[in-house]
């Protein structure tokens, strides 16, 4: 006879199977999708917490709620590992659209070291003035 698993155990598999679906997602790059996966984790994360806040918990955890909350550990390490990843690479394409942003609105001015190599003087300006 298998034993029933607690409302813990529950919310903590529930949780655990969102956090790793953001993951897949993400692993695969499918960004469109992420956005609902982390919905879907937000929800489940607040399921898990108003549980571990109300009387349900014990002081006390059963094997299945340590083997639950520790596999939700695990999803939840290798999540944040992947999606710092993913921050990583949409801080790089932010930097890299901020440079050709910059290099196209620059006029062809002077740069701190100099004049720019594809700078055409259109205009002369007396400093005295």
């Amino acid at each position: 006879m298998t034993q029933q698993k607690s409302p813990l155990a529950l919310a903590a598999q529930r949780l655990t199977e969102a956090v790793e679906q953001e993951t897949r997602v993400a692993r695969a790059g499918a960004l469109v999708d992420l956005a609902s996966a982390a919905w879907a984790k937000q929800i489940a994360f607040a399921a898990f917490n108003e549980l571990q806040d109300s009387a349900v918990v014990s002081e006390t955890l059963e094997q299945s709620d340590r083997d639950a909350i520790h596999g939700l550990l695990i999803a939840a390490n290798e999540n944040s590992l992947v999606l710092e990843a993913v921050k990583s690479t949409l801080d790089d394409v932010a930097a890299r659209l901020h440079a050709i942003l910059g290099s196209v609105a620059d006029p062809g001015t002077y740069s701190r070291i100099g004049r720019s190599a594809r700078h055409v003087p259109a205009t002369r300006f007396d400093a005295r003035a």
